[in-house]
């Protein structure tokens, strides 16, 4: 029988299906993954029951429902004060994995580098790999998790497609500042390069700290995609559903 795709069939499985099965093996708190206490607000609950209820379970738009679209735009004005187009530059997916993969495959061709912060969500890497990029890894170190700007500055040439981070970060929660931010805009700038950011736990800040979304920085509009995730945002991480804002709109 002919083999299956090698470069699938190596990845093995996520480390949180390995904590998951050790807690579960040894009874024991699982820290492994994010597996909120609260049960999330109750509105949101009791809308999503009535939502279905209803029958409100066929096909959606392939964008997404037009009112969440509408809603996921509204809240980038709120908090972030940006103005976004909902209809060409907001699409709905199944998760901020999916959004993570549909930016993925769709801006990296095969021998683009992609710079990555350490540590790092453990989808990236496949992902990165899956779609024929090239990482380059810059690490952050503790306690401090400052940024090596001259590391960071190293990783990036004229074969960079794109630098690909969270903030708040996972799984060490530092939270980028405007000066490290201004950074990293800076060599997307000088490098011609897009900034993918992932941005799930904005909501999930402490210690006064602020969330700064990159695409707010001077030139950073038109080449940063923000992902986001009403699962992290409203505890029900079950539910997968994830937020794309897109620049450029569907192609």
């Amino acid at each position: 029988m002919k083999s299956a795709n090698s470069l699938m069939s190596s990845l093995g499985t996520t480390v949180f299906e390995v904590m998951s099965a050790l807690a579960r093996e040894h009874k024991s708190v699982n820290l492994g993954q994010g597996f909120p206490d609260d049960k999330g607000p109750d509105e949101v609950r009791a809308a999503a029951a009535e939502f279905l209820l209803s029958g409100h379970n066929q096909y959606p738009p392939m964008m997404g429902i037009p009112e969440l679209r509408q809603a996921v735009a509204e809240h980038a004005k709120r908090f972030q004060g940006l103005d976004v187009d909902w209809q060409s530059e907001v699409l709905v997916t199944s998760g901020a994995t999916e959004a993570l993969g549909d930016c993925l495959f769709g801006l990296v061709e095969p021998g683009d580098e992609v710079v990555l912060i350490e540590p790092l969500y453990d989808s990236y890497l496949p992902m990165v790999r899956r779609a024929g990029g090239v990482p380059k890894l810059v690490r952050l170190e503790p306690p401090t998790w400052r940024l090596p700007r001259e590391e960071l500055a190293a990783a990036f040439s004229a074969k960079t497609k794109l630098i690909l981070f969270n903030t708040p970060m996972n799984p060490c929660s530092k939270v980028f500042d405007r000066d490290e931010l201004q950074f990293i805009a800076d060599l997307c700038l000088q490098y011609d390069v897009y900034a993918v950011c992932d941005e799930v736990y904005e909501h999930i800040i402490f210690d006064d700290r602020r969330h700064i979304s990159p695409m707010t920085l001077p030139g950073m509009r038109d080449r940063t995609v923000r992902i986001r995730s009403g699962g992290q945002s409203f505890s029900p991480t079950g539910a997968v559903v994830g937020f794309l804002r897109d620049p450029g709109g569907p192609q």
